[in-house]
C-alpha cells in the first residue's frame, strides 16, 4: 500500500514527561491511530511487524509509543514516511525526578527511609542513553558492555541526526502540538501528570559537590544532553560535547 501518511515513533524515555504524553494519546487520539507498547508481550509483534502485525492495524496507525517500543517497528510501514522523536534530560534533574518517583511507593520499590545519596549509590549510570540502546535499538547487553562511552555517544548521535525531533523533554508541548496537527486532532497543552508530590526533593536541595559528581559519573548522558537538547527540529547538534568521553574500553563501562 502506497501511503504518505506519516508514522511517528516516539519511545517513552523514563522521567521525560512520558506520563503526560501517554495521557494525551489515551484520551485524545482515536484508539486505532495510537498504540502503547509497554510490556514484552506488546513489544514482541513489533520485532517482526510485517509477519506478526495485521496489515489493517498497521494501515490505521499514526503513533507508536512506549517504554518497550523497538525501532524495528518501522519495518511495518515500508511505504510511509517515519518521524522519530527523541527526548533528553540532564542527569542531575533526571536522578532527582526518579528518586521522587520511587519515594511515592518506597516500600514497593525497596527504598523506604533511603536518602537521595544512599539511593544514588545503588543505581547504574547513564540511564537515558542506556534506555535508548537497550530498549529502542535493542543492543544486546553483551555487546553494550564492550562499547566505550564515546562509542555510545557516536552511535546515538549518528542515529539522532535522522530524527525528526531531538531535544529537552520540556519541549513536549510543542512536539505534541505538531503531531496533533499532522493527525488532525485538537490540542492545547499536555495534561501535567506528575508522579511526585509538590513537596518532593528538589535539585536545589543537592550540594554542588553532589551535582558535579552526578554529571561526572553520568558523563555520557550529560554529553548527549549538551549536544542535542537544543537541536529540536532544525538546529545543529553540538557534537564537541562528546569529545572528552573515554574512547578506550575499561571495566568501569560495565556499570554505565
Amino acid at each position: 500500500m502506497d501511503d504518505n501518511r506519516v508514522v511517528f515513533l516516539f519511545p517513552h524515555i523514563l522521567k521525560c514527561a512520558g506520563l503526560s504524553v501517554r495521557a494525551f494519546l489515551m484520551n485524545d487520539v482515536p484508539a486505532e491511530q495510537a498504540i502503547l507498547i509497554y510490556s514484552e508481550k506488546e513489544r514482541d509483534p513489533w520485532l517482526k511487524p510485517l509477519e506478526r502485525v495485521p496489515s489493517r492495524q498497521r494501515e490505521a496507525l499514526r503513533i507508536l509509543y512506549g517504554h518497550r517500543l523497538p525501532r524495528s517497528a518501522l519495518a511495518g510501514f515500508p511505504d510511509r514516511p517515519i518521524r522519530e522523536i527523541g527526548l533528553l534530560r540532564d542527569p542531575v534533574s533526571w536522578c532527582v525526578s526518579m528518586y521522587n518517583f520511587l519515594q511515592t511507593a518506597p516500600e514497593r520499590h525497596g527504598v523506604k527511609g533511603w536518602s537521595f545519596d544512599k539511593w544514588y549509590g545503588t543505581i547504574k549510570r547513564n540511564r537515558i542513553s542506556r534506555f535508548y540502546l537497550k530498549h529502542y535499538y535493542r543492543v544486546p547487553s553483551t555487546k553494550m558492555r564492550f562499547l566505550t562511552e564515546r562509542n555510545r555517544f557516536d552511535f546515538l548521535s549518528d542515529h539522532f541526526q535522522n530524527f525528526w525531533f531531538v531535544g529537552d523533554y520540556r519541549n513536549c508541548d510543542d512536539v505534541v502540538a505538531r503531531i496533533a496537527a499532522e493527525i488532525d486532532v485538537p490540542f492545547e497543552k499536555l495534561p501535567r501528570v506528575n508522579a511526585a508530590s509538590d513537596n518532593s526533593f528538589r535539585v536545589q536541595d543537592l550540594s554542588e559537590t553532589m551535582r558535579q559528581r552526578i554529571r561526572e559519573e553520568n558523563a555520557l548522558d550529560q554529553a548527549l544532553y549538551e549536544a542535542w537538547s537544543k537541536r529540536l527540529w532544525d538546529g545543529r547538534p553540538e557534537l564537541d560535547a562528546g569529545r572528552d568521553l573515554p574512547s578506550r574500553w575499561t571495566w568501569n563501562n560495565i556499570a554505565s
